[in-house]
């Protein structure tokens, strides 16, 4: 009995310190503050590395044909359009108005490729007599083939409605982006003058 009599008012002195100890951390002690910049900023933006704007799919039916033999393709492929933001700078800033302007390259195309897969392969035929044409003229026209529809899906993703059209969402992206934080920025592109050799 002389235990528990001693165990409980030990119990309370220890229950108040800890108690005593929490209010004064939570409603005494001053708390340090952690303020941080909201303001856009070149680092925050180089951060996201590529933006890739758009994916563009691409089908065309490619012919080739050389000495020896012909074929046709019915290609698929995509490319990815992208804008590299660690060339991106940022001026006219201003903190008050929460204004900024923002200075960007222009789009690229990135990782054009074709679909193996989907892509199908119309036959290749011999044009000549069979013992005077050289088998590696077979192989040499489907690397041909699939190097001309590499190009053409290149070419198709930098028409310039594609890259317009990139632009226009890598504005409304990054401006959407700052407005969650109450900047508004304008976009603007790097002529190709200024963009680095």
């Amino acid at each position: 009995m002389s235990a528990i009599r001693f165990i409980i008012p030990l119990a309370l002195i220890a229950l108040l310190t800890i108690g005593g100890l929490w209010v004064k951390k939570n409603f005494v002690d001053e708390q340090s503050s952690t303020v941080i910049s909201m303001a856009p900023t070149v680092e925050e933006i180089e951060s996201l590395s590529e933006l890739v704007t758009n994916r563009i799919y691409v089908a065309d039916i490619l012919k080739g044909s050389n000495k020896d033999y012909e074929g046709l393709w019915a290609i698929n492929g995509d490319a990815l359009i992208t804008i590299d933001l660690s060339q991106a700078t940022i001026s006219d800033k201003n903190e008050e108005t929460k204004t900024a302007t923002i200075t960007l390259p222009l789009p690229k195309v990135v990782s054009a490729r074709v679909d193996h897969e989907r892509t199908l392969h119309g036959g290749i035929k011999g044009v000549r007599f069979a013992l005077l044409r050289n088998p590696k003229n077979r192989a040499k026209i489907v690397d041909d083939a699939m190097k001309e529809a590499q190009a053409v899906i290149e070419k198709a993703a930098n028409r310039p409605e594609i890259i317009d059209n990139a632009k226009q969402q890598a504005k409304l992206n990054l401006q959407m982006l700052y407005l969650k934080v109450g900047w508004n920025v304008s976009v603007k592109w790097q002529e190709l003058a200024d963009l680095p050799k």
